[in-house]
């Protein structure tokens, strides 16, 4: 009997660990604005019950029942929204408090930077499972540890974080693995032949799971047929604007000339050699042809991720104002190091009445990226700018579904609060505040078949909920006066906001 009795108090701790916790008291939010991002009209004086992890009712306040025990949060003046994503981002464990301070509550991790020291490869499927578990504050995830791409050269664009893809085989391959792993979704990227890239899609598209296909729209293939053959979102307009184009097969042809003779390979993005080529095509934008890309999209539900924000830091890198923002001291030491811009200086040969000169050209390198930039390529990138903001505000009205992503950690996009910065951006491309919202709420939500649960302040939702301290429709820069958060139905007020917002956990 002894033995017994000992064998339960051993067993006891466990017992007691695998018990329950209390469910934690109902909330009720009361006399908050609404902004409920299905396009309606804000509503005011409204009362918002949260039980769980879930919005268990919404009315006038005052006519809501408000349970006994229940936690009430006098909102009045306040504005509620949906949680806001982030649809593209690199996570590092330091950004997911950072994200949430901001009312980011769902991002969408592009792939991980393996093997570049001093960034670790984030675990970002384990980070979801102790976010979960409320072991860790953070955002929701959705991710891709590793990306197809091509060979630049004898390598992929990012060696580690690629799986080179040579064959149509090894791309079919590649995807059915990435299946098996438990990926959210595929990633490519820009030097995939069409062959192999063609063979990535069909294979994704097959069932019993299959994944969704986003990322660059590879340097040799048309933007109109991969949104034919079901590349479901674009990242960064990039092949967009090679697709506006009269002349997209002339420059398309010069792009893959710079491809196979390694003329890219120096710079590890190809962004440089890339850019110059968009903005030609910018000097030979057609409204025509753009308008058949555009409805080109609608008809097969192509969503577009234009990260403005990442195209203006290429713009701004010569304005001390832009690059001296104060944000940057919330970042950890090796990630302000990684967007110092390395100085160097490149002789090139020009010709001048018939004679080679060599003259000596500035250029900026950012270590994080590989990315060369001379002065001449940053001026052209103010044009790119304002050739992207032209664009976005053309597929906005052809009706071109829209979704908000920063590319942090890109130098200058910040996490968390990127998404306020693309948010402003958007609206000075062109979209309505309530429009641009959505962009960053109720299509997240659409996008990754989740708008049952997220998106949207409805009864019955998940209660990801961002309270407001000025209303966002009246000026787009009131999203950055969070006052309060609700992640999966915790309340966590300003004081806590302002620790996440310094990338520690509460």
């Amino acid at each position: 009997m002894k033995t017994f009795a000992s064998a339960l108090l051993l067993l006891f701790p466990a017992v007691v660990a695998a018990q329950p916790k209390d469910p934690a008291a109902p909330l009720a939010i009361t006399g908050v604005t609404i902004i409920d991002g299905t396009g309606a009209a804000p509503q005011a004086d409204m009362t918002v019950l949260i039980t769980g992890d879930r919005i268990t009712e919404i009315g006038k306040t005052g006519r809501v029942t408000i349970p006994e025990g229940a936690k009430q949060i006098k909102a009045d003046g306040k504005f509620m929204i949906p949680g806001l994503w982030d649809m593209h981002v690199h996570l590092e464990k330091e950004f997911l408090p950072q994200f949430v301070a901001n009312g980011v509550t769902g991002v969408r991790h592009m792939f991980s930077r393996q093997g570049v020291p001093g960034f670790p490869s984030p675990p970002a499927h384990d980070w979801q499972k102790e976010i979960e578990s409320g072991r860790m504050v953070g955002p929701r995830i959705v991710a891709t540890m590793r990306m197809l791409d091509g060979l630049n050269g004898t390598a992929p664009v990012i060696p580690g974080s690629a799986i080179p893809i040579r064959t149509p085989d090894e791309g079919r391959a590649a995807v059915a693995k990435m299946r098996t792993d438990g990926e959210d979704f595929i990633k490519v990227y820009p030097f995939l032949k069409p062959d192999a890239y063609f063979a990535i899609l069909e294979e994704a598209a097959r069932g019993p799971r299959k994944l969704a296909v986003s990322g660059h729209v590879p340097h040799a293939v048309r933007a109109a047929d991969a949104s034919d053959r079901g590349q479901k979102s674009m990242e960064h307009l990039y092949g967009v604007v090679l697709g506006c184009s009269k002349q997209e097969d002339q420059l398309r042809k010069e792009l893959i000339g710079l491809m196979e003779s390694g003329a890219m390979v120096k710079d590890t993005l190809d962004a440089a050699a890339a850019w110059r080529i968009q903005v030609k095509a910018l000097d030979s934008y057609d409204e025509p042809t753009a308008d058949a890309l555009f409805k080109k999209f609608v008809k097969n539900g192509t969503w577009q991720v234009p990260t403005l924000v990442t195209r203006r830091v290429w713009a701004s890198l010569n304005d001390p104002k832009f690059t001296d923002d104060p944000r940057k001291k919330t970042l950890p030491p090796r990630m302000r190091f990684a967007w110092m811009a390395t100085n160097a200086q490149e002789a090139i040969k020009v010709r001048v009445f018939g004679a080679e000169v060599a003259v000596k050209v500035k250029e900026k390198k950012f270590p994080i990226l590989g990315i060369w930039l001379s002065d001449n390529d940053i001026e052209q990138q103010k044009l790119l700018f304002e050739g992207h903001l032209r664009l976005v505000k053309a597929m906005h009205k052809a009706g071109v579904p829209m979704l908000t992503g920063t590319d942090t950690p890109v130098p200058f996009c910040f996490p968390g609060s990127g998404v306020h910065d693309e948010l402003e951006l958007l609206v000075q491309a062109g979209l309505t505040p309530a429009e641009a919202l959505r962009a960053a709420t109720r299509n997240p939500a659409e996008y990754l078949d989740k708008l049952k649960d997220l998106g949207t302040v409805e009864r019955g939702k998940l209660a990801d909920l961002v309270l407001l301290d000025a209303n966002p429709l009246d000026d787009i820069k009131n999203i950055r006066k969070v006052h309060a958060v609700v992640l999966n139905g915790r309340l966590l007020p300003k004081a806590t906001l302002e620790k996440l917002a310094d990338g520690k956990q509460p």
